[in-house]
């Protein structure tokens, strides 16, 4: 039995997200399904993480246990045969037994992407999300200063999580300007359920006015989700990587 980990990417626009789900179309159902028809066994795959409807990847990891022989070289061209072209296999390697592709992982790198372009290209509609108002980004910075550290991040997750530890270490949280993008880049050891688009959703709010900056030590204080900003929308969020050492 060997255990194999993948690394793959994916649009997430045509999914239900990435975990299987009864009845729904996601990205862990149809990887598996093709991997069946590949190696001719039924395996089970355990990734890095889980990601909502509609949000992308660029590096995902997961781990499956397999009988096949098959050349670990080939098995990406080979999946990449059958899978659909918003899915794509880029590289399959041996690990050792103890290795888990979620539990194993040491660091997490989110991007969300927002455009302020007054009409978005039908090109990016689904991949990125839009910013038509205005914003102070000294304030922006200043927020992302705020939540850099480890803190009690329940204020920032969906009530909808069995999570009973909601303490997160935050590596690294920056904002990239690029032509008429507004690009954020966070990393940290962990992140809860809808925990990055909630933070970004606070810190748009609080730069537009909407909220006062004092609402963040007030969210980690309190874990009051109530005192945070909307939800950013899911199309604009990206798993950027994950690090295993």
């Amino acid at each position: 039995m060997r255990k194999i980990l993948i690394c793959f990417a994916y649009k997430g626009t045509n999914y239900s997200g990435y975990q299987k789900q009864p009845n729904k179309v996601t990205v862990q159902s149809v990887l598996e399904d093709c991997l069946n028809k590949v190696l001719k066994e039924k395996v089970n795959i355990v990734a890095s993480g889980r990601t909502d409807a509609g949000v992308h990847a660029l590096k995902q990891y997961a781990h499956f246990e397999c009988e096949n022989k098959i050349s670990l070289d080939k098995l990406p061209t080979a999946l990449n045969t059958f899978l659909p072209p918003d899915i794509r296999v880029y590289s399959a390697k041996q690990v050792d037994s103890s290795f888990n592709a979620r539990t194993s992982a040491k660091t997490k790198i989110y991007m969300y992407v927002f455009c302020k372009d007054k009409i978005v290209s039908p090109m990016l509609f689904d991949m990125v999300s839009k910013l038509d108002y205005k914003i102070d980004i000294d304030v922006v910075k200043k927020c992302i200063e705020k939540i850099k550290g480890t803190h009690n991040f329940k204020a920032f997750c969906s009530s909808k999580t069995d999570v009973t530890n909601f303490t997160r270490t935050i590596y690294d949280f920056s904002l990239e300007e690029k032509q008429n993008y507004l690009i954020f880049k966070i990393s940290g050891n962990g992140f809860l359920y809808n925990m990055v688009r909630i933070i970004i959703g606070t810190i748009i709010d609080i730069a537009r006015a909407h909220l006062d900056i004092s609402c963040i030590d007030e969210m980690f204080k309190t874990g009051n989700r109530a005192l945070g900003g909307k939800t950013v929308d899911g199309r604009g969020l990206y798993l950027f990587d994950v690090k295993y050492d």
